[in-house]
């Protein structure tokens, strides 16, 4: 199989050398049948090196096992042979970036231990980054390893305006590790986003904001903020919102007030359906909350006690009658955010430990989702935990200053539009009345 190997890269080259002697192409199609050609080379020598390689690799990091057998040879007598169990490599896949590796146990071998292998295995390999996640058959015997050999997100991303239509589900917000755009499901969640100081959390509270701001513009979204560090964050995109909040009374009336609105959808709901879903007239509503520590932790007694229990019973009812919560902290400790168990999703931006890694992911995590190893450079890279359980890596887009206002005039909170009551998802009826520029991006 090597042999076949070594030949088939053998005859691209020549095929190569040859198109771009007899040919003669011009010089950016010279350039990019180049390209072409050291792509096809690279995913190549990493197919090659990884097959070569597993079973080596396998056994110096303890996930082989050797026995000893002895056996009778006739005129020898008994003889001592070793013979090596390993992990099965079942697949190597490979890409413009990445390498995926396809693992299966070998008896008597739990699956732990291979996950637990995976940062040895990046670090053997020297990937830029990698994830674990489980097969889609065989799940509890498979893992699949997926190593970024070429980081695609290293280079941050400008936010672009959102394209004028109604969406309420979920919003986009940058890029994953596999270079695949990164959607954050907002309809049915609580999120929270962890991050020091300077990791890049207005790129994800802008990123969901103004991926709204066309439902916002025909009231199938109504957003609120509660910024107590004197609204320095929130009031710069102020047209979007229908209130903000910058004293700590006036958060917990607000508090109080989607704790009414909640309750009031709740009877309503109640016998008729299980999930509100947002329409223009009947929003979603999406409280901002900047800093959630300046509210739960660092306020006087009455107000801090007052808005952790409104807090809690709205994270605890609001999600499924379409009131939704998405809060920004930078300490995880439990001290300043108890309630963090009662979020359905957490983004963890660059923290400061391993320990605080843990903390916002769950326990266990740091390993496969190493938070606290995010450069300080990288804002806005994250890690989250998908659907099935699994880690990535991802990166939102930046939002400026300028791009903040210009989509916060172009889409404010009570805009001047014709009827509206029979506009459908992505069918905005009067939407180009709210748009100086037509809505063009």
């Amino acid at each position: 199989m090597n042999e076949t190997i070594i030949y088939g890269l053998g005859g691209l080259v020549a095929l190569a050398i040859a198109v771009l002697v007899v040919i003669k192409p011009t010089r950016p199609a010279a350039l990019a049948a180049l390209g072409w050609l050291a792509s096809i080379g690279r995913r190549a020598w990493w197919w090659l090196r990884f097959r070569l390689t597993w079973k080596s690799v396998a056994r110096e990091a303890g996930l082989s096992k050797r026995r000893t057998k002895r056996v009778k040879r006739m005129g020898v007598g008994e003889e001592s042979i070793e013979k090596w169990r390993d992990p099965r490599l079942k697949r190597v896949k490979t890409s413009a970036h990445s390498v995926t590796l396809k693992v299966r146990t070998r008896r008597g071998q739990a699956l732990a231990d291979l996950e637990a292998f995976a940062p040895k295995l990046a670090a053997t390999y020297s990937a830029d980054a990698y994830r674990v996640f489980p097969a889609k058959r065989r799940a509890g015997s498979t893992v699949m390893f997926e190593l970024v050999m070429r980081d695609l997100i290293k280079t941050p991303a400008v936010a672009a305006k959102p394209d004028p239509r109604m969406q309420t589900e979920t919003v986009r917000l940058g890029r994953r590790q596999s270079g695949k755009p990164f959607d954050l499901q907002i309809e049915q969640r609580h999120t929270v986003a962890v991050g020091a100081s300077g990791s890049g959390k207005g790129s994800i509270l802008w990123g969901v904001v103004g991926s709204l701001a066309p439902s916002i513009a025909v009231d199938a979204v109504r957003a609120y903020g509660i910024d107590l560090k004197g609204g320095m964050e929130l009031t710069m995109g102020a047209p979007l919102f229908t209130k903000i909040a910058v004293t700590g009374e006036q958060a917990v009336e607000m508090l109080r007030d989607f704790v009414a609105i909640a309750d009031q959808r709740t009877e309503e709901l109640r016998g008729h359906s299980r999930n509100h879903k947002p329409g223009p007239g009947d929003p979603l509503y999406l409280l901002v909350i900047d800093e959630l520590a300046s509210l739960t932790a660092y306020a006087d007694r009455e107000v801090k006690q007052e808005a952790e229990r409104l807090l809690k019973r709205l994270l605890s009812i609001g999600r499924a009658v379409g009131v939704v919560v998405v809060a920004f902290v930078q300490d995880p400790r439990k001290e300043v955010i108890d309630m963090r168990g009662l979020f359905t999703q957490t983004i963890a931006l660059r923290l400061r430990s391993a320990m605080e890694t843990n903390m916002v992911l769950g326990d266990g995590m740091a390993p496969f989702a190493p938070a606290h190893r995010i450069l300080k450079g990288a804002q806005g890279t994250a890690w989250i935990i998908d659907e099935d359980g699994s880690t990535d890596r991802v990166r939102a887009d930046y939002w400026s200053d300028d791009l903040i206002r210009r989509v916060a005039s172009l889409y404010p909170a009570e805009p001047e539009l014709v009827t509206i009551s029979d506009a459908a998802p992505g069918d905005l009826p009067g939407m180009q009345l709210s748009l100086t520029d037509g809505g063009s991006r």
